[in-house]
Protein backbone atom coordinates (compact mmCIF):
# COMPACT_ATOMS: atom_id res chain seq x y z
CA UNK A 1 0.00 0.00 0.00
CA UNK A 2 1.05 3.08 -0.93
CA UNK A 3 1.98 5.90 1.78
CA UNK A 4 -0.61 8.60 2.66
CA UNK A 5 0.29 12.44 2.89
CA UNK A 6 2.57 12.60 5.99
CA UNK A 7 1.74 14.80 9.12
CA UNK A 8 4.06 16.84 10.36
CA UNK A 9 4.17 17.84 14.16
CA UNK A 10 6.39 20.83 14.02
CA UNK A 11 6.63 23.05 17.23
CA UNK A 12 6.11 26.47 15.85
CA UNK A 13 7.87 27.90 18.49
CA UNK A 14 10.92 26.86 20.14
CA UNK A 15 13.75 27.61 22.01
CA UNK A 16 17.45 28.63 21.20
CA UNK A 17 19.69 26.07 23.08
CA UNK A 18 16.57 23.59 23.95
CA UNK A 19 15.42 20.29 22.56
CA UNK A 20 13.34 20.39 20.35
CA UNK A 21 11.74 17.04 18.45
CA UNK A 22 10.24 17.30 14.92
CA UNK A 23 7.58 14.10 13.97
CA UNK A 24 6.59 12.60 10.73
CA UNK A 25 3.24 10.49 10.97
CA UNK A 26 1.57 8.48 8.46
CA UNK A 27 -0.88 5.37 9.10
CA UNK A 28 -1.65 3.63 5.38
CA UNK A 29 2.04 2.84 4.10
CA UNK A 30 2.93 -1.44 4.20
CA UNK A 31 5.49 -1.96 4.14
CA UNK A 32 5.91 0.53 6.88
CA UNK A 33 7.63 3.71 4.76
CA UNK A 34 10.66 5.61 5.46
CA UNK A 35 10.88 9.35 6.22
CA UNK A 36 12.88 12.50 4.86
CA UNK A 37 12.91 15.95 5.94
CA UNK A 38 13.23 18.92 4.19
CA UNK A 39 13.59 22.14 5.45
CA UNK A 40 13.04 25.33 3.59
CA UNK A 41 12.55 22.70 0.32
CA UNK A 42 16.31 21.32 0.72
CA UNK A 43 16.54 17.19 1.49
CA UNK A 44 18.00 17.45 4.83
CA UNK A 45 20.99 14.88 5.19
CA UNK A 46 20.91 12.58 7.70
CA UNK A 47 24.23 13.35 9.52
CA UNK A 48 23.94 17.27 9.28
CA UNK A 49 28.06 17.57 9.07
CA UNK A 50 28.45 15.83 5.61
CA UNK A 51 26.51 18.98 4.45
CA UNK A 52 27.55 22.13 3.59
CA UNK A 53 23.77 23.78 4.58
CA UNK A 54 23.15 22.01 7.51
CA UNK A 55 26.65 21.27 8.78
CA UNK A 56 25.71 24.74 11.59
CA UNK A 57 22.64 22.58 12.71
CA UNK A 58 22.82 19.88 15.51
CA UNK A 59 19.79 17.17 15.16
CA UNK A 60 19.77 13.16 14.58
CA UNK A 61 17.28 12.24 12.34
CA UNK A 62 15.61 8.97 12.05
CA UNK A 63 14.45 8.01 9.06
CA UNK A 64 12.48 4.73 10.28
CA UNK A 65 10.79 6.42 12.86
CA UNK A 66 10.03 9.95 11.64
CA UNK A 67 12.08 11.85 14.20
CA UNK A 68 14.05 14.96 13.92
CA UNK A 69 15.38 15.85 16.92
CA UNK A 70 17.33 19.57 17.44
CA UNK A 71 19.51 19.18 20.29
CA UNK A 72 20.87 22.15 20.70
CA UNK A 73 18.43 24.07 18.71
CA UNK A 74 20.37 27.02 17.06
CA UNK A 75 18.90 30.48 15.38
CA UNK A 76 20.00 28.93 12.30
CA UNK A 77 17.39 26.20 12.39
CA UNK A 78 14.21 28.63 12.05
CA UNK A 79 12.67 27.50 8.86
CA UNK A 80 9.88 25.60 7.03
CA UNK A 81 9.59 21.97 7.52
CA UNK A 82 8.06 18.87 5.29
CA UNK A 83 8.36 15.32 6.02
CA UNK A 84 8.20 13.13 3.13
CA UNK A 85 7.00 9.25 3.42
CA UNK A 86 7.91 6.90 0.62
CA UNK A 87 8.13 2.98 0.68
CA UNK A 88 8.57 0.53 -2.62
CA UNK A 89 4.74 1.07 -3.97
CA UNK A 90 3.19 4.04 -5.43
CA UNK A 91 5.07 8.04 -4.91
CA UNK A 92 6.57 9.61 -2.11
CA UNK A 93 4.15 11.80 -0.36
CA UNK A 94 5.12 15.33 1.12
CA UNK A 95 3.17 16.53 3.96
CA UNK A 96 2.43 20.34 4.09
CA UNK A 97 5.05 22.52 5.40
CA UNK A 98 5.01 23.95 9.01
CA UNK A 99 7.36 27.09 10.17
CA UNK A 100 9.76 26.94 13.39
CA UNK A 101 10.34 29.86 14.53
Amino acid sequence: VPPSKPVAHVPTSATIGSRAVLRCTETDGSPPPTFHWYKDGSLMPTDPKTSPTFRNSSYTLDPVTGELIFNPLSGFDTGDYSCEASNNVGSPQRSDAIRME
